[in-house]
């Protein structure tokens, strides 16, 4: 009658129910055919604060495990049906849960037996109170601590991937760090090498160090530093201490293996690589900055020139004015003498002489004040040149030892344009012919005009030094020049800037004009000016302005 209250009272409905409270892990699934031994199995652990629940065959006790993963499982071995097979199954689907089982009929290899299969423990039949609870909260405790070992695990998988995944990005990052260092240390616009301090040997260098020192990195790596630079660091690699230093070298000559030497400004730093002292020397090329420095103060030089020059024709312009009054006094009185003394042969050469003198002064204040206009006029290039070459006359050297040979084509067009910029243009191309002849025995001055299809050609050919093949591409660069530079002059040969035909290209480079070059060393130099007519012509609006 017990047996039956207490079946009635811990029937598999309510024990579900009562197993649904999750703070305790003391719970049991009971598995045996006998309603008996499941009785009183269930009222000794139900007492003892178990959550109990039971099942009559292999195949309900599968369902109940799983709908509530029973942490200890208490079995019968013999069960209706295979009841081996039902720990093989508890086993590969529930390994935390501890499965004790109890016989009847004990034996020795059936004990074996199912340990291999993996219960926990063997209990015989009928079951003492105090052992089914020792062996059922022995089996708790070791679901437990595996429980408990199987979190670890699983935290301890966790945290490993974590730091695996931590230290990958990590390590991304330090390769990325190292791959934008690398970039940046090998394109670096100075050149940086490392050197033993001990040994002056360089261990490593970027790209424009190579390029400084003139050699292959894997030829320079291992050399010394003296090598390329002699003893001027010396007192840098012989300082003692490890601690951090700082040299600033204003004048470091760096000689290359061709015995190049390039003057560089260096900052010399001792630091710490690891374990390891070195020195950080980073080196910049100065020889492109005194380069600029030389530019800027020819360009300065030009400027002051072309000023002077401005300058010298202003004051030309006032000079001729101020000269035209005592000239017509002069003409006009010799004009009196004749007509009072004709015999008087000598008076005709006076006035020619005045003529001649009045005609210099008209050229040169012509010239000044076209020089002064700043607006477009049209040009006859024909006239622009003789006027050109006229002025030219005051060069004693181009007027008696120069033979000239001029051929202007009658029907040129005019040219709109401001006349400076082809005065300027034409005459820097003449004086370079000039100064290419200042060596020469026979010099021969040849200008010609011409006109084909839409172009106006003009020629000047000397009788020179010519150009170097390698150098006629470079000759419209500016401050390109292979005269000596201003102020280095020997024995009175020209000096130059660089600027005339980069100046030349400039002003008339608006006007679309084309160049053509034709040298020969040794044979002089033809400079074709191609003009286009067409494009060089007044708008509408420049005409109407005009006749405005």
């Amino acid at each position: 009658m017990t047996l039956r209250m207490n079946r009635d009272r811990l029937s598999l409905t309510e024990t579900h129910n009562a197993i649904n409270d999750k703070n305790t892990n003391r719970r049991i699934l009971i598995i045996d055919d006998d309603a008996i031994i499941c009785e009183i199995a269930e009222s000794i652990l139900a007492e003892s604060g178990w959550v109990v629940a039971h099942a009559y065959s292999a195949k309900e006790a599968l369902a109940s495990m799983t709908k509530n993963s029973w942490p200890v499982v208490l079995s019968d071995v013999h069960l209706p049906g295979d009841s081996g097979e039902l720990l093989r199954i508890l086993r590969l689907d529930y390994p935390q849960a501890q499965v004790v089982m109890i016989t009847g009929d004990p034996t020795i290899a059936s004990m074996r037996q199912a340990l291999k299969a993996g219960a926990y423990d063997y209990l015989l039949k009928p079951v003492r109170r105090e052992e089914l609870l020792r062996v059922a909260d022995m089996a708790l405790d070791k679901f437990e601590l595996q429980s408990e070992r199987d979190r670890l695990e699983r935290e301890n998988t966790s945290y490993r991937m974590q730091l695996e995944e931590l230290l990958g990005r990590k390590t991304e990052q330090l390769r990325d760090s190292e791959l934008r260092y690398r970039i940046l240390f090998d394109h670096a616009v100075d050149a940086i090498l490392l050197v033993n301090p001990a040994y002056a040997t360089i261990t490593e260098m970027n790209g424009t160090a190579s390029r400084l020192l003139g050699r292959k990195p894997f030829d320079i790596q291992g050399t010394s530093i003296r090598d390329y630079v002699g003893k001027q660091l010396d007192p840098c690699l012989e300082s003692e201490g490890d601690d951090y230093r700082i040299w600033r070298i204003n004048e470091l000559m760096v000689q290359d293996r061709d015995l190049n030497e390039r003057m560089t400004t260096a900052t010399v730093n001792r630091i710490r690589l690891g374990s390891e002292t070195v020195l950080q020397i980073v080196a910049r090329d100065a020889s492109d900055q005194n380069e600029l420095a030389q530019r800027a103060s020819l360009m300065e030089l030009e400027l002051m020139s072309e000023q002077r020059l401005a300058n010298i024709g202003l004051l030309a312009s006032g000079v001729a004015h101020n000269i035209n009054t005592p000239l017509m006094g002069i003409y006009g009185l010799a004009q009196v003498i004749k007509m009072k003394h004709p015999d008087i042969e000598d008076i005709d050469g006076v006035i020619a002489q005045v003529e001649r003198i009045n005609g210099i002064v008209r050229n040169l204040m012509w010239k000044s004040r076209q020089e002064q206009e700043l607006a477009k006029q049209d040009i006859d290039l024909n006239v622009l040149l003789q006027e050109e070459l006229r002025f030219l006359e005051a060069d004693m050297e181009f007027k008696h030892n120069v033979d000239k040979f001029f051929e202007f084509s009658p029907d040129l067009p005019p040219i709109w344009g401001r006349y400076s910029d082809f005065s300027q243009s034409l005459m820097n191309i003449i004086r370079n012919a000039l100064d290419a002849m200042h060596e020469t025995t026979h010099k021969q001055l040849h200008v010609s005009t011409s006109k084909s299809d839409d172009e106006i050609s003009i020629i000047i050919r000397d009788s020179g030094s010519g150009i170097a093949t390698e150098h006629l591409p470079q000759v419209f660069e500016p401050f390109f020049t292979t005269k000596p530079a201003v102020g280095k002059s020997d024995n009175g040969e020209p000096t130059g800037t660089g600027l005339g035909l980069s100046t030349v290209q400039k002003l008339l480079a608006p006007y679309g004009c084309r160049f053509d070059l034709q040298s020969k060393v040794g044979q002089g130099t033809a400079f074709t000016l191609f003009v286009p007519v067409a494009q060089n012509q007044p708008t509408e609006t420049e005409l109407s302005e005009m006749q405005d």
